[in-house]
Formats: structure tokens, C-alpha cells, sequence
């Protein structure tokens, strides 16, 4: 009886490890990833820029998108950035507009842009800087970031992404 338990036992959990695509003892563990896309870099005023980079990031299943810049003012333009979701590492079927159908509607759909805004997230005269964080899902297995800086300055800023399963 002990041995057709324990035999029960440690197929359930090798079909739980199986199934869950864990390869070591320890499957609770989150698979993340943090990778810096730019870092203290300068962006001229006015302008976006681009790496031409795309980041793989199959496999996961949300992009956390941390954007730090200088703002020494609360009336200083922000710094706003694209997302860019590819199927290939050159960017083949790119896109930065999307659908969503998470609700019934009745007319056409009109396709949304990936786009987030630093707009009022100052941090005070203390600290003349601002961040924000963007959570997305993931839609394509590449990703690129473009920021783009509204203020007529040019200024520092870091982009970071944070990929979890």
C-alpha cells in the first residue's frame, strides 16, 4: 500500500514539474529578466531615437517598461516612449498599434498606439528627475523601445525592461 502511494505520489509530482516546463527542483521560482536598453543616455531635444535593436522576449508574458529622465521643472515637457512588438529579430511584421476586443462593440475597431507618456510623473525640485513603469503583455516574440523627448532640451534618461512569465 506504501508503495503504490509514494508511486502515485511521485508521478503527480513529476507530470506537475513536467507539464509546468520546470527543469530543477525549485519550480515555484518566477523565470524573469532585466535588461537595459539604455542607460544615462542623452536624447536630443525634440527627437526620438531608436537602438534598431529588437530584445527577444519569448517566452514571457509581460514587459514592465521603467523609464527614468531629468526634469528639473513640473512644466517641462515629458519624455514619452513607443513599443514596437516584431516577429523577427529585424522587425518583419512590426507593429506599434494594436486591437483589442476585451469588450463587445458594435462598430469597426479603430487600432490603438503603444504609447506611454512620462506627463506628470515628477518627482519634485529635490529630485529633478521623473519615471514611470509600463506593464504590457506580450504581443509578438521582439521588442523595441523608442523614446521620444518633448521638451525643447536635450536630457538624460534610462530605459530599462523587467520581463516576467
Amino acid at each position: 500500500m506504501k508503495t503504490k502511494s509514494l508511486f502515485y505520489i511521485s508521478t503527480f509530482i513529476l507530470m506537475t514539474i513536467t507539464i509546468h516546463g520546470c527543469h530543477s527542483t525549485n519550480c515555484c521560482v518566477l523565470k524573469t529578466k532585466t535588461i537595459p536598453v539604455y542607460e544615462s543616455h542623452n536624447i536630443p531635444a525634440n527627437q526620438g531615437i531608436s537602438t534598431g535593436i529588437y530584445t527577444d522576449v519569448d517566452g514571457y508574458r509581460y514587459v514592465n517598461i521603467a523609464v527614468e529622465f531629468e526634469q528639473n521643472t513640473a512644466a517641462e515637457e515629458p519624455l514619452s516612449l513607443g513599443v514596437v512588438f516584431a516577429h523577427s529579430s529585424n522587425g518583419k511584421y512590426g507593429s506599434r498599434r494594436y486591437f483589442t476586443f476585451d469588450e463587445n462593440f458594435s462598430a469597426p475597431a479603430n487600432p490603438q498606439m503603444i504609447t506611454v507618456t512620462g506627463n506628470a510623473s515628477w518627482h519634485g525640485s529635490q529630485h529633478k528627475k521623473s519615471s514611470y513603469i509600463a506593464r504590457l503583455p506580450i504581443m509578438g516574440p521582439q521588442l523595441q523601445v523608442f523614446p521620444f523627448n518633448h521638451h525643447n532640451e536635450a536630457r538624460k534618461f534610462s530605459t530599462i525592461l523587467y520581463l516576467t512569465e
